[in-house]
């Protein structure tokens, strides 16, 4: 009987800590939904980090690719 009653302590106090984990999940989703303004800032900013620092390092390995072409003789 003592055992039955640990136990059911126990379970309590477990659901108690599962009901705060499930609000603090409720309340992170609520806070990471992102509407269309964030959605373009962030398209903005891909195209912006692919035009500054993709495209130049690109350029930069095909040129060095095409002079070591060149040295090679092809």
């Amino acid at each position: 009987m003592e055992q039955d009653t640990k136990v059911i302590q126990e379970l309590q106090q477990l659901k108690q800590k599962v009901g705060h984990l499930e609000d603090l999940l409720e309340q992170a989703n609520k806070k990471e939904k992102a509407g269309p303004f964030r959605i373009f800032l962030d398209a903005v900013g891909s195209l912006l980090f692919g035009l500054v620092v993709v495209g130049p390092v690109i350029v930069i390995v095909v040129g060095a690719l095409m002079v070591a072409a060149s040295w090679l003789g092809m």
